[in-house]
């Protein structure tokens, strides 16, 4: 052992450090040592800001205010308006620091050239802050990393893929006009009573019982209202301070409900006979699909679907509404197709309509991912450093598409370059669901050109705190309905 090792080890050494260190603290006060801690912590943030910046070959870089970084201007603009803002003018790989995370922000194409293949061969993980990771679960198949060699991942996501492919989900469209119609009829009354009614509460509601309707199918109205409340309960903890303070804290609140969640799937999954459309008993044993699945992975996906479901069409519903009132030749064109649906993805006005108002405001503009363990080479760009989130920017790709809406663009060899993408594109994650949004979206434009006078009165977007992704309407969407008079 060597010489300085076996000095230290001196009880006397060991007395006289101590002595020392009494002697430097015994002239410290609290307020010295709280400056001290409070130096060391702002240097530590500093140093997570700004340490990067030591890192070879990065992208153009833009870190924002220290500490927030550019977290002030996501609270006055959302996520997409920030982003939409601040790409302008820069390539197509930026290095920034928002909501306190080093991220770079990489347009499709960039990403489409030098990361897709990497997706593809299982090389990326997905990325989601603390609380939506734990809300959902650890079997859930947009935390589990996908891609080759990610066997988990691949059984699942085949499984679910059939359950959820067009045939199921075309199961549900009667349950589903019926509640359609229940929406807008509520806003029919609504303008009957106030002059006007308010259409994002009822488009989220509308949201979330659709994307019930393949799980709670055959359940008494009270479970399946309750199912929904859980859901809601859910999502309003997904993006919450990952601190469990029971009911006094949302994300309390959210482990709470997803725990009364798995209580009633395990006794659904007890029942000999579900209906036939209810997408549990499909998940719960061996199908051509796949193998059954466990009743941890059961709960985990259903919690992903509901999520998914009413995040995905939440927000679309409100915007193709607008887009249906500003364009009435669209509007008249979508009234005379038939509420019968042989195919959900085969070419239709009400079809158009829909893709090109995900690609004005696409439900998620982006999504992120990580390689823990290599640098991402970007070409000319320089390269991602290993352990750094990128996001990938959709919205940029579809906002190039063109200016204005425009239905029309939307021609198959359109549709099959670039329609998917605000569903995420064609990599291992993409939207799960998108045969049950595509189909609720277009189901709600018909009923609602063919059966409905309507109008939106006021389409001003502004900030809401409670939805720091996309700009809300103004008085959640003042709208008139009204009911066509019956032929």
């Amino acid at each position: 052992m060597p010489q300085v090792v076996l000095d230290m080890l001196n009880p006397g050494c060991v007395g006289r450090v101590l002595e020392e260190l009494r002697g430097v603290l015994g002239g410290v006060t609290w307020r010295r040592l709280g400056g001290l801690l409070s130096g060391g912590v702002l240097c530590r943030l500093l140093w997570s800001q700004y340490g990067i910046l030591l890192k070879r070959r990065l992208p153009y870089w833009s870190m924002g205010w220290p500490i927030l970084g550019h977290t002030p201007g996501i609270l006055s603009m959302t996520i997409e308006g920030w982003a939409d803002k601040f790409m302008q003018g820069k390539p197509p790989a930026v290095l920034a620091n928002y909501l306190f995370t080093n991220t770079v922000i990489v347009s499709y194409q960039l990403y489409s050239q030098h990361i897709h293949s990497m997706e593809l061969d299982g090389k990326l993980g997905s990325e989601f802050p603390p609380s939506f990771s734990k809300l959902l679960g650890t079997s859930s198949v947009l935390t589990l990393p996908g891609g080759k060699g990610h066997q988990h991942h691949k059984r699942l996501r085949t499984k679910l893929l059939h359950s959820l492919a067009p045939k199921p989900c075309l199961e549900v469209l009667p349950e589903m006009s019926i509640e359609v119609r229940k929406m807008l009829d509520k806003l029919a009354e609504d303008t009957a009573r106030n002059g006007f009614a308010s259409f994002e509460a009822s488009g989220s509601h509308l949201a979330a019982k659709v994307s019930t309707l393949q799980i709670t199918a055959g359940l008494s109205k009270d479970l399946q209202a309750r199912v929904e409340d859980l859901v809601d309960t859910v999502v309003s903890g997904l993006f919450s301070v990952p601190v469990n303070l029971g009911r006094f804290s949302a994300f309390g609140r959210a482990l709470a409900a997803r725990r009364e969640l798995q209580g009633i799937v395990t006794q659904l999954l007890k029942r000999p006979i579900l209906d036939k459309r209810n997408i549990l008993a499909d998940l719960a044993k061996v199908t051509e699909g796949g193998e059954a699945f466990t009743t941890e992975e059961i709960l985990d996906t259903i919690i992903t679907l509901l999520l998914a479901g009413k995040l995905t069409t939440s927000d679309a519903l409100p915007n193709l509404f607008v887009n249906l009132s500003q364009q009435p030749d669209w509007a008249a064109k979508v009234a005379q197709e038939s509420l019968e649906f042989t195919s959900i993805e085969s070419d239709s006005a009400a079809l158009r309509v829909v893709l090109e108002s995900l690609r004005i405001v696409p439900p998620v503009g982006a999504y992120r991912r990580v390689d823990k363990e290599k640098a991402i080479d970007l070409g000319e760009h320089g390269q991602i450093p290993a352990g750094c989130q990128f996001a990938v920017f959709l919205k940029t790709e579809l906002a190039a598409m063109g200016d204005g809406f425009d239905p029309g663009r939307w021609t198959s060899d359109v549709v099959k370059s670039h329609g998917w993408l605000a569903f995420g594109g064609h990599q291992p994650h993409s939207c799960i669901g998108r045969s049950l949004a595509l189909l609720e979206l277009q189901l709600f434009a018909r009923i609602l050109c063919r059966e409905y006078d309507f109008k939106a009165l006021d389409t001003e977007r502004i900030v809401k705190a409670s939805n720091p992704i996309n700009k809300c309407y103004r008085d959640g969407l003042r709208v008139t309905v009204t009911r066509k008079a019956r032929p």
